[in-house]
């Protein structure tokens, strides 16, 4: 199958310092300097979007984003809308969806994606099959060695792979929060089999390199972080714990970072069944861990945080950062889109 030979034969180019003009699709692209950079440029920007600083429309002025998106999104569409209008630049989409594009007639990604290159400067684009990602930027970068204006893809998450930007943005809001890396219990709950934004986001805290900070994985047998992300943890030098009880770990974490049951990655729904109500996060749960802790979420949320009005306690706790952690999205992908079309220093 073309897609699993270029998974096996395609790399994106490191980031290296350098961002223009690289595809984003995987965090095996980042580097410590790397993160570093982003996150300045990410809260010099937050600070210009508060002070409402006009000039910030000349960064992406002319640029146009086209935004194809596979499968639903609510969150990641729409803060990088948000990011590219606020830069200055346009944004286009087919009227419909893609659902009802030439895809529905039968198109391939390959073509799909090159003829929105032609038109755009940055694709973001979101996935249902792994891999997806990589073919994009693969037959990408084939259109660009045949036309003038060469495109830049973004992923937007791609099946139970990786959501690279997502991880960027936790990482950006564990380091706003707690302003370090090192020392710190993180706690990772839920779904982490097929969960893209855990997976990127312990592959990414593994590359930036950090001291004494133990990852903690809380899953039940079926949903377990899987075997080729741990192996990637340990070689860094991380301490990795595993159990399928949050109380072992809950009184230590300093980041809680909650997922929900995927119950759309489940072909049986006998087997969402027996676990959807494995982890729930409520108020008298949360009332155990840490006065200093942080909880996180992806978001979308369901019944893994109880009930609306638990929802309603949960989201006036100082400690819930989920919402926070949401709009540092739109922060995030500013400085990634500044950065690999324009280069621009932020």
């Amino acid at each position: 199958m073309i897609r699993e030979m270029i998974l096996q034969t395609y790399t994106p180019a490191p980031i290296e310092g350098t961002f223009v003009g690289k595809h984003i699709v995987t965090v095996d692209q980042f580097a410590h300097k790397d993160l570093e950079i982003l996150f300045h440029a990410t809260m010099s920007l937050r600070k210009r979007v508060r002070e409402h600083d006009r000039g910030l429309t000349e960064l992406c002025a002319g640029r146009v984003m086209a935004s194809l998106f596979f499968e639903a999104s609510t969150r990641t569409d729409l803060s990088f809308q948000a990011a590219m209008r606020r830069l200055g630049g346009d944004v286009i989409g087919a009227s419909n969806g893609v659902q009802f594009s030439s895809v529905y007639k039968g198109e391939n990604l390959a073509d799909t994606v090159r003829a929105a290159g032609c038109y755009a400067d940055v694709i973001v684009m979101r996935h249902p099959q792994q891999g997806a990602s990589f073919e994009a930027a693969y037959y990408l970068d084939k259109l660009n060695k045949r036309i003038d204006n060469p495109t830049v893809l973004i992923s937007g998450g791609d099946g139970i792979g990786e959501h690279p930007t997502q991880a960027l943005l936790d990482m950006f809001t564990i380091f706003d929060r707690k302003k370090k890396f090192d020392d710190l219990t993180i706690t990772l709950v839920g779904d982490l089999r097929n969960g893209r934004t855990v997976h990127s986001l312990a592959k990414l805290i593994a590359r930036y390199g950090v001291t004494n900070t133990r990852l903690a994985f809380v899953a039940p047998d079926s949903l377990r972080m899987p075997e080729n992300i741990c192996e990637i943890i340990n070689t860094s030098g991380v301490e990795t714990y595993e159990t399928d009880n949050l109380m072992d770990v809950l009184d230590s974490s300093d980041v809680i970072y909650w997922t929900r049951i995927q119950e759309e990655r489940f072909e049986n729904p006998a087997d969402y069944d027996a676990i959807k109500d494995r982890f729930i996060m409520t108020p008298e749960l949360l009332k155990q861990a840490k006065a200093d802790a942080i909880l996180m979420h992806p978001l979308p949320r369901k019944h893994e945080m109880g009930t609306q009005s638990d929802h309603d306690v949960l989201d006036e706790d100082p400690r819930a950062v989920y919402f926070e952690q949401m709009e540092n999205g739109m922060f995030v992908r500013m400085a990634l889109l500044a950065k690999v079309l324009r280069g621009v220093y932020v």
